[in-house]
């Protein structure tokens, strides 16, 4: 298992990656309970962007233990809850949440959280993609609990705040919750230009007509709300596995437009959902609607072209 390039998708260096320590490897697998948790090494895990990860090996097992010394503990109890839930739905694998710094003594000065270690296949092969399309639209299709769209708590996607207050109305929680404050924070900063931030707030204003009705036919949905394929892995067998979650619950084509940046999923995925659960007519001109909100995060987190991707995508919706 590997700590993608940052929950947002791009490769780059949020923080500078230091090696976790034996020390704080060790504190890790005491706090979590693990049966002879004595540490024989701790290697890191490249490719991130967010935190410092590695492979913890002990004398019953490896282990995937991740850290952020300048992130509080609410971090990763944010990322522990998701998984959670995720796991819950019992639709589609995810790493099972061995310990959690913050919790009644497990705090220690760095925050961190430790993980089933799952080894990766030489795949995927077609027959996988296959599969976690069948299996993200089971996860789709498990009944949600609670009332309105949004989530119990607030998370993270990326390194970034999300708010998940929830509201009876699914077209005003994208509108308030996923593209206004972030469009607002980038024209604060200056990333958005008035008319730029004008044309973002529109597309906020407009997206009802466009999403609403398709939300209402399919109904809430169990999001992953990060699901690009850095966030996907496929074990030695080639079963999925969801990684790095922003969960809430919302509308299912928002997992759907996520797989379409950053490279794209293959065909079989999109036809084994399909074939599971056929989509609403018209999903395709909903695109830009649901793409609008990873792209404003890509705009904060990085700036460059994401800022002019998000805005062509808000002007493909204010039309």
């Amino acid at each position: 298992m590997r700590e993608s390039a940052g929950r947002a998708g791009r490769p780059g260096r949020l923080i500078e990656a230091a090696e976790v320590s034996r020390a704080l490897a060790a504190a890790a697998c005491r706090a979590a309970g693990l049966p002879d948790f004595h540490v024989l090494d701790v290697r890191p895990v490249g490719g991130g962007c967010i935190n410092q990860c590695a492979i913890v090996r002990t004398r019953t097992g490896q282990y995937f233990l991740k850290a952020n010394p300048r992130q509080g503990h609410a971090f990763f109890r944010a990322e522990a809850d998701g998984l959670a839930a995720l796991a819950e739905a019992g639709a589609v694998r995810t790493p099972r949440v061995l310990g959690r710094s913050g919790v009644l003594g497990k705090s220690g000065a760095t925050p961190w959280l430790l993980l089933e270690w799952i080894e990766e296949g030489g795949g995927p092969h077609r027959a996988d993609w296959d599969r976690l399309g069948r299996e993200l639209a089971a996860l789709h299709r498990h009944p949600v609990a609670g009332q309105g769209w949004g989530w119990r708590a607030d998370n993270v996607i990326g390194s970034l705040p999300q708010p998940n207050d929830r509201l009876g109305d699914w077209p005003a929680f994208w509108s308030r919750r996923r593209i206004l404050p972030l469009a607002q924070e980038l024209g604060a900063a200056g990333a958005l230009s008035a008319r730029q931030l004008a044309t973002v707030e529109e597309a906020a204003r407009r997206v009802g007509d466009l999403i609403g009705p398709a939300a209402e036919a399919d109904g809430p949905s169990l999001l992953h709300g990060d699901l690009w394929s850095g966030n996907v892995i496929f074990d030695r067998e080639g079963a999925p596995v969801l990684v790095d979650p922003a969960v809430y619950v919302g509308h299912r084509e928002v997992d759907l437009a996520m797989t379409r940046l950053f490279g794209g999923f293959p065909p079989a995925f999109y036809r084994a959902y399909d074939k599971a659960w056929p989509p609403v007519p018209g999903r395709n001109a909903r695109l830009c609607a649901y793409q609008l909100y990873p792209l404003l995060v890509h705009a904060r987190l990085f700036g460059g072209g994401y800022v002019g991707s998000a805005v062509r995508a808000a002007e493909a919706v204010a039309e």
